[in-house]
This record gives C-alpha cells, sequence and structure tokens, in this order.
C-alpha cells in the first residue's frame, strides 16, 4: 500500500508578498539610521571665524604701553546660537566670565577686543565689542602673555562653551 503525501508550501503569491514586506522593512530601517545621522551632524554648531586686523600696535608696543585692537568676523550659519568662551592670541590665553553669544543664522558679527599691551607685550583685555555694543558682562581673565611687534603674524583661535576650537591668523599693523 502506498501512501501519497501531500506536499503544499505557500504559493508564489505569498512569497512574493513576504519578500517585498521584507525589502521595505529594510528600505526604511536604512532611511532612518541615515537620515538619523545626517540630522545629528547638521544640528553641530559651527562658526566660521575670520581675523580682520590686530591694529595700533606700533605706538602702544614703542610707549612700552597702551593697547591694541583686534578685530574678528564671526558667522553662525547653524540653526542654534554658539557661546564663545574665551579666545588665544600666541601665548596669551583669555576666558570670559560668561560666554559671548552669537545667535543663530549670524552673518559677519564683528567682534572688537581691546588688548592691553604692558612692556611691549600683550598682556590683557580691556574690552570687548559685539558689532559695536560694548560686553561689559563678559570680564574676561587671561593668563599669560604675547610680544607685540608690527609685522608679525600671530595665530590663535576662540573656543565655544562645547569645547570646539576656530582657529585664525592675524597680522599686527600700526
Amino acid at each position: 500500500m502506498t501512501t501519497k503525501m501531500n506536499r503544499k508550501g505557500i504559493s508564489n503569491v505569498v512569497a512574493t508578498i513576504i519578500l517585498i514586506a521584507v525589502a521595505i522593512a529594510l528600505a526604511v530601517a536604512v532611511a532612518v539610521w541615515v537620515f538619523g545621522l545626517a540630522g545629528s551632524a547638521s544640528k553641530t554648531a559651527t562658526l566660521q571665524v575670520q581675523a580682520v586686523g590686530l591694529n595700533n600696535v606700533s605706538s602702544a608696543a614703542a610707549s612700552g604701553s597702551g593697547t591694541a585692537n583686534l578685530v574678528l568676523l564671526v558667522s553662525n550659519p547653524s540653526s542654534s546660537g554658539i557661546g564663545i568662551n574665551g579666545f588665544t592670541l600666541g601665548s596669551l590665553s583669555c576666558v570670559f566670565s560668561q560666554p559671548l553669544q552669537i545667535p543663530a543664522g549670524t552673518q559677519g558679527a564683528q567682534i572688537n577686543i581691546i588688548l592691553n599691551i604692558a612692556k611691549g607685550n600683550f598682556t590683557g583685555v580691556s574690552a570687548v565689542y559685539l558689532n559695536g555694543a560694548s560686553q561689559t558682562s563678559l570680564k574676561p581673565e587671561c593668563s599669560g602673555y604675547q610680544a607685540a611687534q608690527v609685522g608679525i603674524q600671530y595665530s590663535g583661535y576662540i573656543t565655544t562653551v562645547s569645547g570646539q576650537t576656530y582657529p585664525f591668523t592675524v597680522t599686527a599693523s600700526s
């Protein structure tokens, strides 16, 4: 006596529907992963810093004391505000008592930093201006010093609250 086994699998239509559903689920998972990475990268705040000049160095350095004017242009194309914690110019490092706020979408904001010169060296900051407005609440505290000489190219950087640094170079002029 022979017994016939009835073997039935899933139909071609059902198999096709399952394969399409799995492919769509994988595509959605990949899209969520990719756009999640891109979304977090685009939220990272970034500054654009350009040194315009370091002026009035010769008269202050020649007399041994006075002030010089460091002018920086900053842009913040990101969608969130950025706080600047301080800056470094050569061996002079200054930290602000509270962050200098650069709003989201700012283009070409001018920061004027009035540097003190004593004994021919940059030694500290007497004032900070943002677009012409005095930032009296910043109260910079500085350490170190840097020789103040006309014609010298200085390297520096701005430090943000998040710890990112943005380099700049500037040449001292009279």
